[in-house]
């Protein structure tokens, strides 16, 4: 297991899913990471996560686009397809902890 923890922001939610007898909500939350590089330029980055959270019903509609929030989780990475046919790196995250 790969725990991470990381600070971003919300940037959409998905409807809550049922799946058996448990209840996930999906969205995605994107966290920025500042640095200067060598030749002195400032660089902004963006990564963005897919995030699943399992049965905490009473922290559902806490989670709003927008909301910064703090995620611990075991990161898993794949890859995706756009819909121009580009691959691209998709690091997913089932939720362990979130504040």
């Amino acid at each position: 297991m790969i725990v991470t923890i990381f600070t971003g922001n919300i940037g959409s939610v998905k409807p809550v899913a049922q799946v058996g007898d448990s209840k996930v909500l999906n969205f995605t939350v994107a966290a920025d990471k500042h640095f200067t590089a060598k030749n002195g330029d400032k660089v902004s980055e963006t990564t963005w996560f897919e995030c699943a959270l399992w049965n905490r019903e009473k922290v559902f509609p806490f989670l709003k686009v927008g909301t910064q929030v703090t995620i611990q989780g075991d990161i898993q990475q794949g890859l995706t397809s756009t819909k121009k046919m580009l691959k691209k790196q998709l690091q997913f995250l089932p939720v362990l902890l979130i504040q």
